[in-house]
C-alpha cells in the first residue's frame, strides 16, 4: 500500500451509526487498562458490527500481526460475517486489502497482518494461529473448551493481546460463571446492555416481540436474562389450564386422524381430532407398522375422516407407506425436515412454537388428558445462534427429566398442525359426541403386545 494514502478507521459507514455503548467499548479498549472484554447485549444491539470494527482497525494500525473472529459455526461465520454485504466488506477498506481468501476466509493486508474468520464448532482449526486479539462473537453457544483450552494459552501471557467475548445469554451456563465472577478480574471489562436501556429498538417492534414470543425468551434475547433452565419451556402449564376458561364456536369443523407411532419403550399414540378437540384415542405398545397402519385406518373409518397425519421418520415411514398404499390421504411429518420458516432450525420447531401460538391465544380446546397437559408443558426449547434461531430440545432429553417420551403432546402438535391442510366437512355429516359445558367427551383404548 503507498505510504502516502490516508485511510480513515472504523471507517464512516460505522462512525455515522455509532451508538454510545460502542464508543465506551472503544474508548476502554484504548485506555490500555483492560484486555479482556464481556459484552452482554440484547439481539440486534449492532455488536457484532462492533467487534469487527476493532478487528479492522488493528489490523491496519499493527502490521504483520494475527487476528481471529470466530463464530459458533463456521456456517454462520460465513453466512454472517463473509457474504452478507452489510458486514465485513461494508466496514473493510479496499485499499487496506492485499487479498482476500474466500475458500479459506482470511483477509490479509498491504502491511502483512491478517483477519481470520473461524468457526468454533471446528475447535481444530482454530489452532496453530499466533492471535494478538480475538473476538468470540456468541461465545454463550461455543463450547467452553475454546477459550479455555485453545485461546486462553496463546492470549493471556502475552499483556499487549486482548479477547472481545460478546454475547446475548443462552440459559446459565459457564458464560453464567464468568459473567458473575469476571468484576473480581483486573483484566476484565463487563457491559451489560439491555433493550430497556439502548432504546436502539423501536417500540413497535418489541411489542411485536412480547406478542409473539414467549415471555422467557423474550427477556433472554432482548432484556438480556440469564434464565434457568425450568424457564426455557415453550407452552406453560398456566397457558394450558386457562384453555378451561375458553368458549370457543368453530364455523366449520374439520377431522383428523394424528398418530405419532413411538416403538421401544415409547407409546404409539393415536388422536381422533374434531378441530382443536380430542374426540378419541389410542394408546398402542406395539412394534409392528402393519399394525399399528391398520389401527389409524380403523380410527379414520370410525370417525368418518379421510385424512391423517402419521410421523414418517423411522418406524413411521412404515406405517405411512401402507396408509398410502391402500389409497388413504396422509401427511406425512417429517419433524426433521427443514423449516420454511428462517426462525425455526427444524419443523419440528415451527410445529411446536405454531401449537403453542394457539394455546397462547386461547384458540385450542382444553385437552382433558392429563399426562397430555404435563406433556405439553415440559417440553423446552433453546436459541441456537445470534439470528435468533429456535430449536426444540431432542426427545431423549426430555425423556430423561419427564421419564417418558412426550409421544401424546407430539401426536397432539401434529394433529394441530395437519388441521391447517385439512378441508372441512358439512355440519351435519355426522353427530360429534358432546358433553356438558360443551367440552367433549373422549375414549381411551390401550393394547399391549
Amino acid at each position: 500500500m503507498p505510504n502516502n494514502i490516508e485511510i480513515q478507521i472504523p471507517v464512516p459507514e460505522f462512525i455515522d451509526n455509532i451508538h454510545t455503548h460502542q464508543v465506551d467499548i472503544f474508548r476502554r479498549f484504548d485506555e490500555g487498562k483492560k484486555r479482556f472484554f464481556m459484552l452482554c447485549w440484547h439481539r440486534r444491539a449492532r455488536k457484532t458490527t462492533l467487534s469487527l470494527n476493532v478487528l479492522i482497525r488493528e489490523c491496519i494500525k499493527n502490521p504483520k500481526k494475527v487476528y481471529g473472529y470466530i463464530a459458533p459455526t463456521y456456517t454462520q461465520a460465513k453466512a454472517i460475517i463473509w457474504r452478507d454485504p452489510n458486514m465485513l466488506f461494508r466496514y473493510l477498506p479496499q485499499e487496506a486489502i492485499k487479498r482476500r481468501n474466500e475458500s479459506e476466509l482470511f483477509i490479509e493486508f498491504h502491511n502483512g497482518s491478517i483477519l481470520v474468520i473461524k468457526g468454533a464448532d471446528n475447535p481444530d482449526s482454530i489452532r496453530g494461529q499466533d492471535y494478538e486479539g480475538v473476538v468470540l462473537d456468541e461465545w454463550a453457544l461455543m463450547k467452553q473448551m475454546v477459550w479455555e483450552e485453545i485461546l486462553r494459552p496463546i492470549i493471556t501471557p502475552n499483556p499487549k493481546r486482548w479477547a472481545i467475548f460478546e454475547f446475548t445469554p443462552k440459559g446459565r451456563n459457564f458464560v453464567y460463571d464468568y459473567w458473575n465472577k469476571c468484576e473480581q478480574w483486573p483484566d476484565w471489562y463487563k457491559s451489560y446492555l439491555s433493550v430497556s436501556d439502548s432504546g436502539l429498538v423501536s417500540e413497535e417492534e418489541l411489542e411485536k416481540a412480547r406478542n409473539e414470543m414467549p415471555r422467557a425468551l423474550y427477556d433472554q434475547e432482548f432484556e438480556c436474562s440469564f434464565l434457568a433452565d425450568e424457564e426455557f419451556t415453550l407452552i406453560s402449564a398456566e397457558s394450558v389450564e386457562a384453555l378451561r376458561e375458553c368458549i370457543r364456536h368453530p364455523l366449520e369443523i374439520k377431522r383428523v386422524i394424528a398418530c405419532d407411532p413411538s416403538y421401544g419403550g415409547d407409546e404409539c399414540v393415536i388422536y381422533a381430532m374434531e378441530n382443536t378437540r380430542i374426540i378419541d384415542v389410542k394408546v398402542l405398545h406395539l412394534k409392528d407398522t402393519m399394525l399399528i397402519a391398520g389401527e389409524v385406518a380403523a380410527m379414520m373409518f370410525k370417525h368418518q375422516t379421510e385424512t391423517s397425519a402419521v410421523d414418517c421418520i423411522g418406524v413411521g415411514a412404515g406405517v405411512y407407506d401402507r396408509l398410502r398404499e391402500q389409497g388413504k390421504r396422509v401427511i406425512g411429518i417429517n419433524s426433521a425436515e427443514k423449516s420454511t420458516n428462517g426462525m425455526f432450525y427444524n419443523l419440528r420447531a415451527e410445529m411446536w412454537w405454531y401449537a403453542m401460538d394457539l394455546i397462547k391465544r386461547g384458540e385450542v380446546d382444553y385437552p382433558e388428558d392429563h399426562e397430555l397437559r404435563r406433556e405439553l408443558s415440559f417440553v423446552k426449547y433453546k436459541v441456537i445462534n445470534s439470528s435468533g434461531l429456535i430449536q426444540m430440545e431432542p426427545k431423549q432429553d426430555t425423556k430423561k427429566m419427564l421419564g417418558r417420551s412426550p409421544d401424546r403432546a407430539d401426536a397432539f402438535i401434529y394433529g394441530l398442525w395437519a388441521l391447517r391442510s385439512v378441508s372441512p366437512i358439512k355440519k351435519d355429516a355426522w353427530s360429534s359426541t358432546v358433553r356438558a359445558h360443551g367440552v367433549s367427551s373422549m375414549a381411551v383404548s390401550a393394547m399391549a403386545a
